[in-house]
């Protein structure tokens, strides 16, 4: 089965790009990046900006208010569950497209290996923003403690600020 991701979340002069892989089931029925509970992303994003996001409308506030876009490597792919190893045949969003028509991207952090993985091979040679990978934040990646994975996403955040 054939799943379609979201349109991006831009900000006015975005500066930073959040690029993620393709949504999860859950997100894709509830139609909210990072939809699952237990994904720590907006719990970051909370931690981070410091103010509480409590509905879906918060959250993209958020991305709105600190200049960002929220968007996926993989527009549409197939499928069976969440977990990026299951992703086939996948095709990828326009994202140079998106960087020609919003210049002031200065940074892109990608969440995950698989976001990093097509995103360097896709369109890191098109592309002169520089681009990190950053540790999931899906509640599958176990591979790191929550504060090392949190200090990290703080650390990178905190980058934008050299560009304002």
């Amino acid at each position: 089965m054939r799943l379609y991701g979201f349109d991006p979340i831009i900000a006015q002069e975005p500066r930073l790009m959040i690029l993620g892989s393709m949504p999860s089931v859950t997100s894709l029925a509830k139609q909210e990046y990072y939809g699952y509970k237990h994904n720590r992303f907006w719990k970051i994003m909370q931690a981070y900006f410091q103010r509480e996001l409590l509905t879906y409308e918060d959250k993209k506030q958020c991305i709105l208010t600190h200049h960002m876009i929220l968007w996926d490597v993989i527009g549409s792919c197939e499928r069976e569950g969440s977990l990026d190893a299951a992703i086939h045949h996948e095709e990828c969003n326009d994202i140079v497209q998106l960087c020609q028509i919003y210049p002031s991207i200065a940074l892109i952090l990608c969440n995950g290996k698989k976001s990093y993985g097509l995103y360097e091979r896709h369109f890191a040679n098109h592309l002169s923003i520089p681009a990190i990978a950053m540790p999931s934040t899906s509640n599958a990646n176990r591979t790191i403690k929550e504060s090392d994975l949190f200090a990290q996403w703080f650390e990178r955040l905190s980058l934008i600020d050299l560009f304002s």
